[in-house]
């Protein structure tokens, strides 16, 4: 079976290769980020922060209805002052670094993993390090864009969660996590409650229990700001979030989720520009339709890595002991998928793609070990990674040549804007 086999001795060159392109693809042309209301909102805020301003307990509006935590705005002054911020793009170019850095770490914390664990997180690595989704979000001056380095050191620390300082820290981030962002609520939520139900110390090296004491007085710490927060924003007249059934029958999360291993979160964000941005790239004028191409390839590649990897997985012998493992991939992995997904769809509240960006790189992982259950999961996931590479690529391109995507949610670039 292909997910019992050794990792091939090319997929850490590989892996590193990926990352350094996609590290690439995240620091090209910064001046061409986004530039909207929420882009200069959060700028000004951090400004003000960073030059000796009051600390805010509450942040910018959310999709929701509700206010973002203070903490939201903190991370932003942090990296304004870190990193000599004079100018938006700097503030905006220090977001790029940030998860350039997490993709580093993410490839590092692969190797850190058992040998049987390992392949699934350097796939996560290089699918997470060239997704035009994850490319596309990963350099916004935006609450959810500095998720990616905060949420690997939460992973860390959940691996070691059966140590005193892994679970302190485990539940010190997770508080944090959902600060940054409410989504990282729901995200540290689910995977706490799915190992209080599945990981019981099965394996013999892992006999010591998780350590729950250490992780609720973290979590707990984490939490003190959240106080000054509910009063101001969460429990203010109109300050809880807007829920409709309507939104819970949409079945956002999973929808997302899908789509986003099939290179459409750019659909999301181009929106008027879309069929515009497939006809491209252009040749002496002339309409190519490469994109249109590699998207199509895409989906079908990413399809039958699902299909394919589902089948070996359910022609496989123990399928309970595999979807109910307690090993850290697949507590993380499922928390996620399945706690955390149900949790915000029975909340009802809207679901956007990016709000997916806390569990990253997680999506992929979940996309590669499904993949690696057939034997042709490696070969489908390099031409995943292939066709992703050429969708950020074009996407970049099309967006510096463009000023933007001026008739999709993404508006004119900064760039445009200073002309």
């Amino acid at each position: 079976m292909a997910a019992a086999s050794p990792a091939p001795r090319w997929l850490l060159p590989f892996a590193t290769a990926a990352v350094l392109a996609g590290a690439a693809l995240r620091l090209a042309w910064p001046q061409d980020m986004e530039w909207k209301g929420d882009e200069q909102a959060m700028y000004a805020l951090a400004s003000d922060l960073a030059h000796g301003g009051p600390l805010p307990w509450v942040g910018l509006g959310s999709g929701v209805g509700t206010r973002n935590p203070g903490m939201s705005v903190w991370v932003f002054g942090a990296l304004h002052r870190l990193f000599h911020v004079r100018t938006p793009v700097d503030l905006g170019r220090a977001v790029m670094v940030l998860d350039a850095a997490a993709l580093v770490g993410l490839l590092a914390f692969a190797l850190t993993r058992r040998r049987e664990e390992q392949e699934g997180w350097a796939w996560a690595a290089t699918l997470g390090a060239l997704n035009p989704g994850a490319v596309l979000l990963q350099r916004k001056i935006w609450a959810q864009s500095v998720l990616p380095l905060p949420t690997l050191a939460f992973l860390a620390a959940f691996a070691w969660r059966r140590t005193l300082a892994g679970a302190f820290l485990w539940g010190l981030l997770g508080a944090c996590l959902g600060q940054i962002h409410m989504s990282g609520f729901f995200f540290a939520g689910g995977i706490a409650l799915w190992t209080a139900l599945l990981d019981r110390g099965r394996r013999a090296e892992e006999k010591r229990p998780v350590r729950w004491g250490a992780w609720l007085a973290g979590s707990v710490l984490g939490a003190l700001p959240l106080v000054p927060w509910a009063r101001a924003a969460l429990l203010a007249p109109g300050g809880a979030p807007a829920r409709q059934l309507a939104n819970a029958q949409e079945l956002g999360f999973w929808r997302d989720w899908l789509l986003d291993l099939g290179g459409l979160q750019l659909r999301y964000t181009l929106r008027g520009d879309y069929l515009r941005f497939l006809a491209g790239p252009r040749l002496l004028g002339w309409p190519t339709y490469g994109a249109a191409a590699a998207q199509a390839a895409l989906l079908t590649v990413a399809v039958a890595a699902l299909l394919l990897g589902a089948r070996g997985l359910l022609r496989g012998a123990s399928l309970r002991g595999r979807l109910l493992s307690a090993s850290t991939s697949s507590l993380a992995q499922n928390g996620a998928f399945v706690v955390m997904g149900l949790a915000i769809t029975l909340a009802g509240i809207k679901f956007r793609p990016h709000y997916l960006l806390v569990a990253f790189p997680l999506t992929y992982l979940w996309f590669a070990r499904l993949a690696l259950w057939h034997a042709l999961g490696r070969r489908l996931l390099v031409a995943t990674c292939a066709l992703y590479l050429a969708l950020s690529g074009a996407f970049l391109f099309y967006v510096h040549t463009h000023g933007g995507a001026p008739g999709g949610e993404y508006g004119r670039s900064w760039s445009a804007q200073q002309r």
